[in-house]
């Protein structure tokens, strides 16, 4: 079992077909960490009804994790933002909007990364309504293909990936932090800008799907899983 300080993820999308919660899960349990942190977007939407047993295991598999002492923290994503505070005291969770923790004296910063894209903060409605149409596309089309053509137009037309990574690094700066971690681009990114790292743990709709590991002398870096 390979021992490390902290693992982040994010954007796994619970309720959506293209989910590899199976896959998160396994993964997980080939670690042993101090901290896990959840950056975001754990569920696709409210409507429970889609959830598999497959991903209630995982959530399970979570709140065993954190009852064993392990430090689990959920941030909040544009996604689960209207009841991941529930979903998480039902989890026994600490639910919050960002996090920052050391590792070997160097300070790191979680965000899920939506508060930093503004064609989602200036058009909250269009935002929505392009999430749901991303999945209802999914329900109909279950490619890798599809999502990775999406992802790429997405970025293109957006420029989501770069202003998120911007954004988030600036705001590092202003916390006096050595790195920034995000999701909610679904675009897997290892930045360096002012001698501040960003990275952004991408989604776990994507084949191949990352988890970000921080080792105990505070070097990072991500873990791929096919």
């Amino acid at each position: 079992m390979n021992e490390v300080n902290t693992i982040v993820f994010s954007d796994v999308h619970l309720g959506s077909p293209m989910s590899r919660a199976y896959v998160l899960l396994n993964t997980l349990k080939e670690f042993k960490f101090k901290r896990l942190i959840i950056a975001g977007d754990m569920f696709e939407d409210i409507k429970f009804q889609n959830l598999t047993s497959t991903h209630w295991e995982l959530l399970e598999h979570i709140g065993k994790i954190s009852r064993r002492g392990v430090e689990v923290i959920w941030l909040e994503g544009n996604h689960d933002v209207r009841f991941f505070h529930f979903m998480a005291q039902l989890i026994g969770i600490p639910a919050l909007k960002e996090y920052d923790w050391e590792v070997n004296s160097r300070k790191f910063l979680a965000i899920h990364g939506h508060q930093f894209d503004n064609f989602l903060v200036k058009d909250n409605l269009l935002g929505r309504f392009l999430a749901r149409f991303y999945t209802s596309i999914q329900r109909i089309i279950t490619s890798p293909l599809f999502d990775l053509f999406y992802n790429k137009i997405a970025d293109k037309w957006m420029r989501v990936s770069r202003v998120v990574a911007d954004e988030a690094l600036d705001y590092a700066k202003k916390k006096n932090c050595d790195a920034v971690i995000c999701g909610h681009t679904h675009i897997v990114q290892k930045l360096e800008k002012n001698n501040i790292q960003y990275f952004n743990t991408g989604c776990w709709n994507n084949t191949p799907s990352y988890l970000l590991v921080i080792q105990e002398d505070a070097t990072a870096d991500f873990k791929v899983v096919p």
